[in-house]
């Protein structure tokens, strides 16, 4: 397989996908390798397009040489995001790939406007446009070469998680589907359907507006801060909870910088364990993270008293209440203080923001309800950004 080909030909590391270098690597690899393809390509659409004149050729080459011009913004970016970190950017540069997306998609958007207005004045004022059977045959033959390359970026990007590459993808497949709206075009306009240039023109505009569109949402998310992938969380909670000692895992926080992951969260464990040993779970628990995650973690410690004599009795009451309370979502860290009469009972409530404080007071009073012997309850909302 050619792709696989090219993975163990230019990518020294490839299974190791959390080293920048490696993430370098792949990225220089589907760049490099759409920029060859899209010179070729734009050279084959833009010359016969000025021979014949046809509006919706030339578009299409503009698209070829927008995908060309991305991928060489996709190069930088991989090249920026594999430095390291400095002291302007402790974190390191991975977002630059985000950046680089956000470059070709404003690109994207600028072709798009350009080439819808030519082809409406196209539309306006169409002339014939007589395309060989020699460049049908051509453009027909340039398909299955770009839908390989946009499968190509799809692979590489899934194989690194990177948004930039599955943004080329995108990028890519749009040229093809162009391509294809293109030869269609030019097929009218040889049974003298000469409006029809104008027309394709507009579809490709639509098409790399759309391809621009889902670029700068995918650059913009990560951005802003998205929320991590459930698959991510998931795996976080695991890799906490396969060590020994640690009972639960919430309070999920995460960053994410390109190939760099911050993460934060609690862990609860036995309240009979000493300071020393509790923080030496908490060190045990940052170092699987490391280990298994490339970037840094901090672990907090809630030491929780399940042998207390109500605790089996409250956790029970909350699991079979909590989910029935408009709002509420889950709950966590629960914690019994004092002896059993009177006692406190403290917890961590996941809810909808607008419904969270109703959430609380509802299921504060049902349990005090329920158990006369508990005197005060604290449940602690948790933000929205914890998992």
């Amino acid at each position: 397989m050619l792709t696989e080909w090219l993975v163990r030909r230019f990518v020294s590391t490839p299974g190791n996908v959390s080293d920048p270098r490696t993430r370098e690597a792949y990225g220089l690899l589907e760049g490099w390798a759409s920029v060859v393809i899209n010179l070729v390509l734009f050279a084959v659409k833009l010359i016969p397009g000025l021979i014949i004149g046809s509006i919706t050729l030339v578009a299409d080459a503009l698209h070829s040489l927008g995908d060309l011009l991305g991928s060489g913004v996709i190069i930088w970016g991989f090249k920026a995001a594999a430095r390291p970190s400095d002291a302007e950017h402790p974190f390191g540069h991975g977002r630059v790939e985000s950046i680089a997306t956000l470059v070709v998609g404003i690109l994207l958007f600028v072709a798009a406007w350009e080439i819808g207005q030519n082809s409406v004045l196209r539309l306006l004022h169409p002339h014939p446009v007589h395309a060989s059977v020699g460049l049908l045959l051509a453009l027909t033959a340039t398909l299955p070469v770009k839908e390989w390359l946009s499968r190509f970026a799809r692979d590489l990007g899934g194989r690194i998680d990177s948004s930039a590459l599955k943004g080329d993808f995108l990028h890519h497949r749009s040229d093809a589907i162009a391509t294809g709206v293109v030869i269609a075009s030019l097929i009218a306009g040889r049974f003298g359907l000469d409006w029809v240039d104008g027309v394709g023109g507009l579809a490709v505009a639509a098409f790399i507006a759309a391809a621009a569109y889902a670029l700068t949402r995918d650059a913009l998310d990560p951005l802003i801060g998205q929320a991590p992938s459930p698959q991510l969380v998931s795996q976080i909670r695991a890799t906490a909870l396969a060590v020994p000692g640690v009972d639960e895992v919430h309070e999920v926080i995460v960053h994410w910088y390109g190939g760099f992951l911050v993460t934060s969260l609690h862990i609860e464990v036995s309240d009979a364990l000493d300071l020393t040993s509790a923080h030496e779970l908490a060190e045990a628990a940052e170092n699987a993270l490391t280990r298994r995650f490339p970037g840094q973690a901090v672990v907090h410690v809630d030491p929780v008293n399940r042998a207390h004599p109500l605790y089996a009795a409250v956790h029970s009451f909350l699991a079979a209440t909590v989910p029935t309370v408009a709002g509420a979502q889950e709950f966590h860290a629960l914690r019994i203080v004092g002896h059993e009469r009177p006692c406190s009972v403290i917890f961590d409530l996941k809810a909808d923001s607008g419904q969270a404080p109703a959430a609380a007071a509802t299921i504060r009073d049902a349990l005090t309800a329920h158990f006369p012997e508990v005197a005060k309850v604290v449940v602690n909302i948790g933000p929205r950004f914890v998992y």
